[in-house]
């Protein structure tokens, strides 16, 4: 195993990997945010022109403001006791562990980890458990460090390529208002205005195009928000999911609310699932570290945006997390 943190230096070893393939399955985290699938439609762009055979698979259903994105029609959606398509090599991309890509692991374990992979991340908790990895915690984005990759890969990035690129850096950073936001996020952001991204769809499709299901369930969620001094928590219930029909990637606007509230340094939302179990999601401001807390539940993500899936209820949840939090943040 091999682990980069320079693109300039990793460029050589990714595409000598990706030139002794044909057939090239790219995957993402489980849930995917907006730099998932911006990470993973262009790797899908950039394999193309390179003349492979690609299959884009993701583990659970497209965010929304994404499904317009240029290529997201070529996206697989993995459903529960799917084959795994017979390829020769992995990309995996924004996601911190192998686990992480759901179950599309959970029921193929042994012909992924059996596979070269190539693991392309900017997740602080990521160890490097690819055959090639590029992993930069520095960078806002995994679309961010995607760009300087192909860039010194010699790649020529065109509208489409930019457009979704541009994507991944918008959503992660928030717009360059998170504490990850360098000035090198700023350079790469105005690279890609000048190659034909298209900038004013990103920006209407994430923030002015909120479902009303979204908005109904964010104020059921904010009127139930409880405070601890700097610590705020919310829960996000299946019968609030019911009664708004609201779609998962309505809980990160929750996230999102809760961290503009005056005096909030860490946060929490627990997410009811399905199967039983409870998601949270978990934000700070520095220097609190999160992924500390996410990683002792098999969790983990950025020192002040982290998650995990706890195996109980969200009333469960609480009373193991938050004195966990308390600990953290005073």
């Amino acid at each position: 195993m091999t682990v980069y943190t320079d693109p300039i230096l990793a460029a050589p070893a990714l595409t000598d990997q990706i030139n002794q393939a044909k057939r090239i399955l790219i995957l993402t985290h489980i849930n995917p945010d907006g730099d998932a699938i911006g990470s993973l439609l262009s790797v899908w762009h950039v394999l193309k022109t390179m003349g492979k055979e690609v299959i884009p698979l993701a583990s659970s259903p497209l965010p929304g403001y994404t499904t317009w994105l240029p290529g997201a029609e070529q996206i697989q959606v993995y459903r529960a006791g799917m084959s795994l398509p017979e390829v020769d090599l992995v990309v995996m991309v924004d996601t911190a562990t192998l686990g992480r890509v759901g179950r599309i692991y959970d029921e193929h374990v042994h012909e992924l980890t059996t596979l070269p992979i190539v693991i392309v991340d900017h997740h602080v908790t990521n160890e490097g458990a690819g055959t090639v990895n590029l992993i930069d915690p520095a960078a806002a984005s995994t679309c961010e460090l995607l760009c300087e990759l192909f860039q010194a890969m010699g790649i020529t990035i065109d509208a489409d390529l930019a457009t979704c690129l541009l994507m991944g850096i918008t959503t992660d950073t928030q717009s360059f208002q998170t504490s990850a936001t360098t000035a090198t996020s700023m350079r790469v952001a105005a690279d890609l205005l000048d190659l034909g991204a298209d900038q004013l769809r990103v920006v209407r499709e994430v923030y002015f195009a909120l479902p009303a299901s979204s908005a109904e369930l964010i104020g059921q969620a904010l009127a139930e928000m409880r405070r601890d001094g700097p610590i705020a928590w919310a829960r996000v219930t299946l019968a609030m999911m019911r009664d708004t029909g609201a779609e998962d990637e309505a809980v990160d606007e929750v996230v999102r609310m809760l961290q503009r509230v005056s005096g909030v340094r860490a946060l929490v939302v627990f997410k009811e699932r399905q199967d039983g179990t409870t998601k949270i999601s978990l934000r700070s401001v520095q220097p609190i570290n999160v992924a500390l807390l996410a990683t002792y539940w098999g969790g983990g993500g950025h020192a002040q945006a982290a998650g995990a899936t706890l195996n109980m209820s969200p009333e469960q949840a609480e009373h193991e997390v938050l004195p966990r939090l308390q600990e953290l943040v005073w």
